[in-house]
């Protein structure tokens, strides 16, 4: 690297023309997603007051070392050899490319956001150079510098584990060089003071043990989560064996009181999943609950979609309770697929299915019961699809498929069920409240037999009751051969939803008359 003092014969640069910088606009990236398919955490704020401090220390120096190359002051400069001058461009020259290089490596590796800090008083001085240095203006340090260093320090400390942390010692690595290249110009200048100031709040103290400790922590995490994948693949033969509860990896464990008939394939045994479903384990009655009246149901369903004999609301109730069966039975299947992603995605369109299930429920209700008033009934059935739509979301957010928010999400699925609350009441506005309890009224069992099933689903009933029994007696009595094949809570939940189901399309002849059976009578009357 070429001081003001080399000879010129060394240096990288020579020309004393000036050179323009032009500062690239920062772009903002997101994080990849760990090992596994693990989800990152969101980006915080550190990071992005890390970017912005970073970038107003190298926008202060950068202002401070361009003076070095501006013709304004240079018949000032008339006094000094032409060597020296050309000298100090050189170094400023390679400075400003060092600062650069920092500045494109900060846009793209850390976040952008807003801060709740200025930086406007940071300022710094030009370094001193041999021969010029008197030629230059004085720029005052700001108090604030050392305060601003000192959060950047504490802001670091709670650093999310991704792909900008990992940044953060190369950043410090790049500063260094930085810091080297000031010290070539042998002065005692405020600018490397400031810099080297940084540096030692980022690289000091107990900042790099937190970091090496942390990153640690989450590759202690990773490599587990590969091992017990690895030893649970092993257990199962590849596949071919089934595995008990404790066998399991962390996040395929969803029910702690089924504690056999596990399979665990991996994905690029994919026959052996697709065979599965005809062989005995603990989804084998999940699947077939949900798979095997779908069928019916389809083949019943195709000859009037062709004909279009069915109307627009039974078609769309129909289809979506077909979506939630057949999804259903997807993921059964694919909860013993040893492919965490693959596995996860299909748990998350089961969630979707319910969700669809349960707002065409209460559209077919909507759109009978304020067919005559089409105001509110496009208000409510606007509202059905966006409950829909928050449960096609909800399901894809980490939080929502773990077992400690199995409540949350039964309580989520009960408020899609009670927005059907606020149409009724409208309906009681309108017509009263015995007309419209006499026309939702045959939709009572099909709302009585989903709280039943939500009960068995959310309790893990009957299962937690025979648990001490199960590990009592690990290979004897009747209910041992039952959990073996998932005749438990979850089986039974299955059979109400099949029976809310055909409840619901049962009813759906009485709700086509509408309320007071107003359409069957003619039609809406000419005041609605």
């Amino acid at each position: 690297m070429p001081t003001p003092s080399s000879p010129a014969s060394h240096r990288r640069r020579t020309s004393t023309s000036t050179t323009t910088l032009t500062r690239r606009n920062c772009q903002t990236i997101r994080a990849s997603l760990d090992a596994l398919d693990l989800s990152s955490p969101p980006q915080t704020q550190t990071l992005s007051s890390i970017r912005r401090l970073v970038l107003s220390y190298l926008e202060e120096l950068e202002d401070s070392i361009s003076r070095l190359q501006s013709p304004i002051d240079i018949d000032s400069l008339k006094s000094s050899t032409d060597h020296a001058v050309e000298d100090a461009r050189a170094w400023a020259n390679d400075a400003l490319d060092i600062l650069q290089r920092i500045r494109s490596d900060v846009c793209s590796h850390l976040p952008d956001m807003d801060l709740d800090f200025s930086l406007e008083n940071l300022v710094s001085h030009l370094p001193d150079v041999n021969d010029v240095r008197s030629h230059l203006p004085d720029i005052n340090i700001s108090d604030q510098v050392q305060e601003k260093i000192d959060l950047l320090r504490s802001h670091i400390l709670d650093l999310p584990f991704q792909a900008p942390l990992e940044h953060i010692p190369v950043l410090v690595e790049h500063l260094g060089s930085l810091h080297t290249h000031l010290s070539s110009s042998e002065s005692d200048s405020t600018p490397l003071f400031v810099l080297n100031e940084m540096l030692d709040k980022i690289a000091t103290s107990e900042l790099y043990a937190n970091l090496k400790s942390s990153e640690k922590a989450v590759e202690d995490m990773f490599e587990k989560a590969t091992h017990d994948v690895k030893v649970a693949v092993q257990r199962s033969l590849n596949g071919s064996k089934l595995i008990q509860y404790v066998d399991l990896p962390d996040e395929w464990r969803s029910n702690p009181f089924v504690h056999r008939g596990y399979r665990f394939i991996p994905i690029d045994k994919w026959p052996l999943i697709i065979l599965s479903l005809f062989a005995l384990h603990n989804e084998t009655l999940n699947i077939h609950t949900h798979l095997i009246p779908g069928m019916i149901w389809l083949r019943d369903h195709l000859p009037r979609i062709s004909t279009s004999s069915e109307d627009l609301p039974s078609l769309i109730f129909t289809s979506s309770a077909l979506l939630c069966l057949f999804a259903s039975a997807v993921w059964h299947t694919m909860s013993g697929c040893a492919h965490y992603r693959g596995m996860l995605t299909c748990a998350r369109m089961d969630y979707v299915g319910i969700g669809w299930l349960i707002s065409a429920s209460v559209g077919t209700v909507v759109h009978y019961g304020l067919y005559c008033h089409e105001t509110p009934r496009t208000l409510f059935l606007s509202l059905c699809v966006v409950s829909a739509m928050l449960g096609t979301v909800f399901p894809f957010m980490e939080w929502f498929n773990k077992f400690e928010y199995r409540l949350y999400r039964v309580a989520f699925f009960l408020g899609m069920a009670f927005t059907g609350l606020a149409p009724l009441a409208w309906m009681a506005r309108l017509y009263g409240f015995w007309k419209m309890f006499a026309f939702v009224s045959p939709v009572s069992p099909s709302l009585i037999s989903y709280l039943v099933g939500l009960v068995f689903y959310a309790t893990h009933f009957p299962e937690c009751f025979f648990a001490a029994h199960m590990r009592a007696s690990a290979d004897h009595g009747v209910w041992s051969w039952i959990d073996r094949l998932g005749g438990g809570s979850h089986a039974i939940w299955h059979g109400f939803i099949v029976l809310a189901i055909s409840q619901h399309r049962a009813a759906l002849s009485s709700l086509e008359e509408g309320i007071g059976g107003v359409l069957k009578a003619g039609g809406c009357p000419a005041s609605g």
